[in-house]
């Protein structure tokens, strides 16, 4: 390695835990990294950092506590390590470095006050909608009706692992979504229920980022 605060970490491979102490933030390089906090009965993810020069780990520096939260690199992935001194030095001789640091902490700020205030506030099956419709945002496949569909194995899993929820509340939500005839089973999956289409409107009236 070029650099001796370089650090490459393979897939999976856990960067930090949350409840650890922190004596140093990270700035990718290459890669990404999946930042996770506990809820209750699992974890959910908070961000994922896949953009090079993004940072994160920086409030254990801040404020001298714990980590808040677990950093899992999700590919290989390259970090460049900064220790107290080095970042208290960017702070006070780096005035474009310093406004970075104030906009992205508000930034998160307002964010972990909106995905706390959902975790705690909204009813499961709302949670369970909203996860549904995450998921497929980023593994669904859009078929000619507009609707788009998901894998139920993959989706219940994602849902279990991300938002905490047991897999048989899941399994329930879906199926009480079906006779409600909000979701239905995908074209190809009639039979064999491997498959499930979210109509665009179940997609509308469920996307968090809708209202941002």
């Amino acid at each position: 390695m070029a650099n001796d605060n370089v650090t490459q970490f393979e897939s999976g491979e856990v960067i930090f835990r949350e409840g650890e102490p922190g004596d140093r933030m990270y700035i990718l390089l290459a890669g990404a990294v999946e930042l996770k906090i506990k809820v209750d009965r699992g974890e959910t993810v908070i961000k994922t950092i896949d953009t090079p020069n993004e940072f994160f780990g920086e409030m254990a520096l801040i404020d001298e506590r714990p980590r808040s939260a677990t950093a899992v690199a999700l590919r290989r992935t390259n970090l460049l390590a900064v220790d107290g001194p080095t970042f208290e030095t960017m702070i006070l001789t780096n005035g474009k470095f310093a406004l970075k640091i104030i906009k992205v902490l508000s930034e998160r700020i307002r964010r972990s006050n909106e995905q706390v205030s959902d975790l705690i506030e909204t009813m499961p099956r709302e949670r369970i909608a909203r996860g549904l419709v995450d998921f497929a945002g980023n593994h669904g496949e859009r078929i000619h009706d507009g609707a788009v569909t998901i894998d139920l194995a993959a989706a219940t899993s994602w849902i279990n692992g991300h938002l905490g929820v047991p897999k048989a509340e899941v399994e329930a939500a879906i199926a009480r979504f079906i006779r409600l005839e909000s979701i239905a089973w995908a074209p190809t999956s009639a039979k064999t229920h491997e498959r499930l289409a979210l109509p665009e409107a179940f997609i509308r009236a469920n996307d968090r980022r809708s209202g941002d």
